[in-house]
């Protein structure tokens, strides 16, 4: 049922009158619990236990579609980062430091696509970079895209060269993401309570505040292409073209609008949005390409070799061999993807579902890789979809395996749980809409 706005949130900051309010002050006070554990990845049980609680209590309180304004919601997603930001260093994942070294190598002229981080032509940059002892993957050169890269050196080049920097930097970025995703849900007639659902998810604090992990600086560009879409914009080809040169995925929506146009007899359109996103997503690439390599550094390595906490692709690995299940995943998901093409959704919707499948279906699946489902929560809140973004942290449990003399792998019934409760849900609404 619809909450009405208390006094608490006509005399902000309100904090005791409203229980959306009530929420947030105990969400700050789990943020600094957090913080207060030091390295999470040697913490990883209570880690989770308040993760979890967090993130039902958030499910809980969006049922009750508390009427909050923009502006308490956006201060309260700061007041929620901000303990984590000023917390320890990251432990749950390494990659800000990638970050950090490519943005540097960049800064300075050279190719991070082709330059791996323990090149010899490097020796010299290692000596003054604090962070290449805790660089990982030093035989491999970079994986994200020139978008992205470009936003690393240009932090490095305005003296941001360290860690809490570039995680400043991106909660700044993920900040703005909210402001976007608050136009987004008036653009389609949505109430701005319903933002919550990504403004103050644990997932996003964790893996933006602590982690440092770009996912923001790529959803941002799709967020304000989905705006400027319902708004009836062609600046949506240009917002995804950039998204696409942030993450290779972020131009997605682009295909949907595409397929959307042809569905309604307007293809000049459609061929005139595509050129524009081709454009904007390969000029950021075409510097580094003239020498002959594109840049794509380790991303065929990824594809091909790259595994972890996987579902479909786990259970086919013994029966099929690892190489070959990543084919079959990949003939499967190509398939999902056409089924959703001919069914021509709305760009958010077709995106959300691609991502569902994606999730499913790849070899590799990192927690962070749910805030691109959580970005979605607002538009489409459903149980399945939060808890198949919301549960992929219980893999974080590898660290609790690797240190007790184990491999860094999660216990066996970790996948289960991740990918077993979401499906419940999901046949939990099938039946519901069914007898409906």
């Amino acid at each position: 049922m619809n909450v009405p706005p208390g006094p608490g949130l006509r005399a902000w900051p309100g904090v005791i009158g409203h229980p959306a309010q009530r929420f947030a002050a105990l969400a700050c006070l789990a943020s600094v619990a957090l913080a207060s554990l030091g390295p999470l990845a040697e913490a990883v049980p209570a880690f989770l236990t308040i993760y979890v609680a967090w993130l039902f209590g958030l499910l809980w309180l969006a049922r009750r579609r508390p009427a909050l304004r923009g502006s308490a919601i956006l201060l309260w997603a700061l007041l929620l980062r901000l303990p984590l930001l000023l917390g320890p260093a990251p432990s749950l994942s390494d990659d800000i430091h990638r970050y950090v070294w490519e943005g540097r190598v960049l800064a300075q002229g050279d190719d991070p696509w082709d330059l791996a981080p323990d090149d010899p032509q490097l020796l010299r940059l290692r000596a003054q970079a604090p962070e290449w002892a805790s660089v990982n993957h030093r035989e491999l050169p970079a994986i994200y895209p020139p978008v992205t890269q470009g936003f690393f050196a240009a932090l490095v080049a305005a003296g941001l060269d360290r860690v809490g920097a570039f995680r400043a930097a991106l909660v700044a970025v993920d900040l703005l993401l909210i402001a976007v995703l608050l136009a987004l849900l008036r653009a389609r007639g949505r109430p701005s309570g319903g933002a919550i659902l990504y403004a103050w998810h644990p997932l996003v604090v964790v893996e933006v505040a602590s982690s440092g992990h770009y996912e923001p600086l790529a959803l941002l560009p799709l967020a304000a292409g989905l705006l400027l879409w319902e708004r009836g914009r062609a600046e949506a080809w240009l917002a995804w073209g950039l998204a696409f040169g942030t993450k290779l995925l972020g131009a997605a929506p682009a295909w949907f609008a595409v397929r959307r146009l042809q569905a309604s007899g307007r293809m000049d359109l459609a061929w005139r949005g595509l050129l524009a996103t081709a454009l904007v997503a390969l000029l950021p690439a075409l510097p580094f390409a003239l020498d002959g390599s594109p840049p794509t550094g380790s991303l065929g390595t990824y594809v091909e070799h790259w595994g972890h906490n996987a579902f479909v692709h786990a259970l086919l690995t013994p029966a099929l061999g690892y190489h070959p299940a990543r084919l079959v995943v990949a003939g499967v998901f190509v398939g999902w993807a056409a089924l959703l093409t001919w069914r021509a959704p709305r760009p958010a919707e077709g995106f959300a579902l691609l991502f569902v499948g994606l999730v499913v279906l790849s070899p590799v699946v990192h927690p962070w890789y749910g805030l691109w489902l959580v970005l979605f929560l607002p538009l489409f809140p459903r149980l399945d979809l939060a808890l198949i973004s919301g549960l992929l942290p219980l893999s974080y449990l590898a660290w609790t395996t690797q240190q007790g003399g184990g491999p860094w792998q999660a216990p066996a019934w970790v996948p289960w749980v991740e990918y077993g409760a979401p499906a419940a849900a999901w046949a939990l609404w099938c039946r519901r809409r069914y007898r409906l």
